[in-house]
């Protein structure tokens, strides 16, 4: 991949990247320029968590919660909204939940042909649908080339 930095004070924008294919190393470089934390709440105190250490956000009664291995926290956002906003490792697996694919460590038939995803170094599980299933697999074969 070739780079090109010019320094131009007349442009409107700081940032433009352009290119050919839109190729996981290209991926790699655009994530590295988004937002890389979430507001959450837990217990009454908002802070920070960086999205790499979330493991799946999902739907339970009113609201979404962000999932790690240390707890789950409240976000205020809704899963439509949370598909728009982060970045390309986050998938969305059933009508109530977005998992993180850089950290699924397996995923588990289940006699129903439904799917649980299984993630390093905890013991939390969510479900993926028969419907979301093959854009899940699609997306997790793309990162293993």
């Amino acid at each position: 991949m070739k780079v090109l930095t010019k320094e131009n004070p007349n442009l409107d924008v700081d940032i433009v990247i352009e290119y050919r294919e839109l190729t996981p190393e290209v991926e790699a470089i655009l994530r590295q320029f988004q937002k890389n934390d979430i507001h959450v709440e837990h217990r009454g105190r908002e802070f920070a968590v960086s999205l790499n250490k979330v493991l799946f956000f999902e739907t339970e009664t009113d609201y979404v919660y962000a999932h790690t291995h240390d707890g789950s926290y409240k976000v205020k956002y809704r899963l439509y909204e949370l598909e728009e906003l982060l970045p390309h490792q986050f998938q969305r697996i059933s009508k109530s939940a977005i998992v993180n694919c850089d950290l699924i460590a397996s995923i588990e038939r289940n006699l129903s042909s439904s799917r649980s995803v299984q993630f390093y170094n905890t013991h939390k599980i969510v479900y993926v649908s028969r419907m979301f299933f093959p854009i899940l697999k699609k997306q997790l074969d793309e990162r293993s080339l």
